[in-house]
């Protein structure tokens, strides 16, 4: 737990650039929030697809620091610096012809189209900063060494907003950019944050022993990288282009339809921070005990974080279904999406945190023993197939007429497609979770019986 916090904090803090954007732009103009909003969720997917490579350096050296193979921790960094320049490249190329992504948006206004060009390519200046800053934040998640860079998280949000007044608003002697000035202050807030993490993994003598220095390109390092972060970054892509395929299939029933779908969204993905959090904290401890061949300690220690990860989630779940008519009103005043969503935040949302919770702390679980691939096809079965695919089905195939019935017990006043899609999702989670706790059970038995190679 000790970890659990700083981790968490920078998660929330993260979550948070979006959220100030939109907040400060929508106080510039209507046409700086759409900006704003279309430009974030094109840079944060190509951002999420890009970092499961890079996440894969916690398991390999919380792994080798239990191994006290401190040197080797170096090299995997290094390594793992060398990709992360290398996706900067790859992730650029997809925001400077944004012109891709330009027909998922329907007809708009061609300023509109202009200032999001501008805005994706001020970012391509960020995106560096940003995926490098990740590789010193998993050296420090592996190594149990997180809360210097909570604090350097909890000034990054404070400069974040100075800088956003200065650029969105303008002042005396800076022009007022709108959209743009956003993007701005998040490369210079980026790059500060590398700065200063670099400064303190070169100062810090607890880093010193881990030579932590540019070597050249390793092959070796990198394939085991990559045999462990593809997959990573895989889930990751399905997650993000489930949500925003559901938001598409939403759209076509209408503004009110939509907005309570991106209601429900928020909340899941605000709520979504704790099970990262505690995964994170949890799989590095569990992967410098595998490292140190204490498997029975990594078991305890697995087991620990999830009976954690159900008691937190089913907290969480408790307070949103308590406050579902507070939450709701925090969000918008609008009756008639309040109605619509009423009973699926009372219902469903609450389930769908729970076993959602349980899958993705299962995931980081299996992922401290190098095993990715089987979370990531079972993140395209349960969201994929039987969220995106079940919920198109019964809300705008076939099974519609057969899931009007369902939809009256359940969310009488709500939309059938956004009940359909989240109650199916809802069910792929619910498969999901209870998949990969047998698998986990399976792999600690076997890593128990020295059984170690059955799923590499």
């Amino acid at each position: 737990m000790g970890q659990f916090w700083p981790i968490l904090i920078t998660q929330i803090v993260s979550v948070s650039y979006g959220l100030i954007d939109t907040i400060m732009s929508g106080h510039s103009s209507k046409e700086d929030l759409a900006v704003v909003a279309l430009s974030s969720s094109i840079y944060i997917t190509v951002f999420v697809s890009l970092i499961g490579v890079i996440n894969s350096l916690i398991p390999i050296i919380a792994n080798n620091f239990g191994k006290k193979k401190y040197e080797a921790i170096g090299v995997y960094w290094c390594q793992g610096v060398w990709i992360a320049i290398l996706l900067s490249f790859i992730g650029s190329i997809f925001l400077y012809f944004p012109n891709i992504w330009f027909r998922f948006f329907g007809n708009m206004d061609e300023n509109v189209y202009s200032n999001i060009s501008s805005y994706l390519n001020i970012l391509i200046l960020a995106l560096p900063a940003s995926l490098i800053f990740r590789t010193i934040y998993n050296l420090c998640a592996s190594l149990s060494r997180f809360k210097k860079l909570m604090f350097i998280s909890i000034l990054s949000i404070i400069l974040k907003i100075i800088f956003n007044c200065l650029f969105i608003f303008g002042s005396k002697h800076i022009p007022k950019m709108g959209a743009t000035g956003a993007a701005l202050s998040t490369v210079i807030v980026t790059w500060i944050n590398l700065i200063v993490a670099l400064y303190i993994i070169k100062t810090d003598n607890f880093f010193s022993k881990f030579k932590l220095t540019i070597y050249k390109p390793k092959l070796t390092e990198i394939k085991e990288l990559l045999k462990i972060g593809l997959p990573m970054s895989g889930s990751y892509l399905v997650e993000v282009l489930t949500f925003t395929s559901m938001a598409i299939l939403v759209a076509q029933e209408g503004l009110v339809a939509i907005g309570g779908h991106q209601i429900i969204a928020n909340i899941a993905g605000v709520t979504y921070v704790f099970p990262i959090a505690l995964g994170i904290a949890t799989s590095s401890a569990v992967a410098q005990a595998i490292g140190a061949e204490n498997y029975q300690l990594a078991k305890e220690i697995g087991n620990i974080g999830l009976k954690l990860t159900i008691f937190l989630s089913l907290i969480i779940a408790i307070l949103v279904f308590s406050n579902k008519e507070n939450i709701i009103n925090i969000y918008t005043n609008d009756n008639l999406i309040k109605n619509t969503i009423l009973n699926l935040v009372m219902i469903v949302l609450p389930l769908f945190h729970i076993f959602d919770s349980i899958q993705c702390f299962n995931s980081y679980l299996l992922r401290a023993y190098k095993i990715s691939t089987i979370p990531f096809i079972t993140q395209i079965i349960s969201l994929g197939v039987i969220g995106l695919g079940g919920g198109w089905w019964f809300g705008f195939g076939k099974g519609i007429n057969y899931f009007e019935y369902i939809n009256k017990i359940i969310a009488p006043e709500s939309y059938i497609a956004v009940s359909s899609l989240w109650l199916l999702s809802t069910i792929g989670m619910i498969a999901s979770s209870f998949f990969l706790y047998i698998i986990y059970i399976r792999v600690t038995n076997n890593y128990a019986n020295k059984e170690i190679d059955i799923f590499k």
